[in-house]
């Protein structure tokens, strides 16, 4: 559980749909429920801290021991919470750097970001890193499953039960998270995607993660008009003495 975590502006509201015959479960947040509108000023001040939040959210969920499930009879609130305290963190560190002038893009890559993320960072190692001059929409599943499966053959699944896949594409990072204890797949997004819907989550179970690639390839091009042709893959683990 998580119970040692800050005091949130507000507990964002949801909706959630099942869809591809239950298949994938899809949570839309209210519209002040993004990376744009979620920070301690609780105003629209715009957010390039997509980057920073991935990495957050993954060092988090690592330090709680966060164990997510297929959401049969409920989501996991505390999978929430956490979500939210990586978008306060992440704007709030984002928006230090650039009043510092410590910025060399907008935009951080996920080495800058684990350079920045704080203390939540110790442990973290990112494991490999790859671009794929691909179309996002054919390849991503098959460039995720090609690499889980390198990850399984390796010794580091000894103790390491969770992979954290970063996805950068059409300059928007959002997080995957994929345990093999329950066999689930997390979709962490913290973009604004219309006027009512903010950030979103999706999960699935692994054996239907490529319902969850499609879907997010779909809904790129829904909300964005985004066809990425490039975009990078960081898959990060933590060091299993470091909680």
């Amino acid at each position: 559980m998580v119970s040692d975590m800050p005091e949130l502006p507000f507990f964002p509201k949801y909706e959630v749909e099942h869809i591809y015959d239950n298949s994938l479960c899809v949570v839309w947040f209210e519209s002040n429920f993004s990376q744009a509108y979620y920070n301690v000023h609780k105003t629209n001040r715009g957010s390039n801290a997509c980057t920073l939040i991935a990495v957050l959210m993954a060092a988090k969920c690592h330090k709680h021991n966060l164990i997510v499930h297929y959401p049969v009879n409920g989501l996991n609130m505390s999978l929430i919470k956490l979500f939210a305290l990586s978008m306060l963190e992440g704007n709030q560190i984002h928006e230090s750097l650039k009043f510092k002038n410590q910025l060399k893009h907008i935009n951080l890559n996920v080495p800058e970001a684990i350079n920045f993320g704080g203390p939540d960072m110790t442990g973290i190692v990112e494991w490999k890193s790859e671009v794929f001059m691909q179309p996002l929409a054919t390849s991503l599943y098959e460039n995720i499953k090609t690499n889980w499966r390198l990850w399984l053959r390796s010794e580091l699944t000894r103790e390491n039960y969770t992979l954290y896949i970063i996805l950068v594409a059409d300059s928007r990072t959002i997080l995957f998270i994929i345990q093999l204890k329950t066999e689930t797949v997390t979709l962490i997004d913290s973009h604004q995607h219309s006027g009512d819907k903010g950030g979103c989550m999706a999960i699935t179970e692994l054996p239907k993660l490529k319902y969850m690639c499609h879907w997010y390839c779909d809904m790129l091009y829904k909300f964005y008009r985004s066809m990425p042709k490039i975009y990078e893959l960081s898959f990060l683990y933590f060091l299993s003495s470091y909680k």
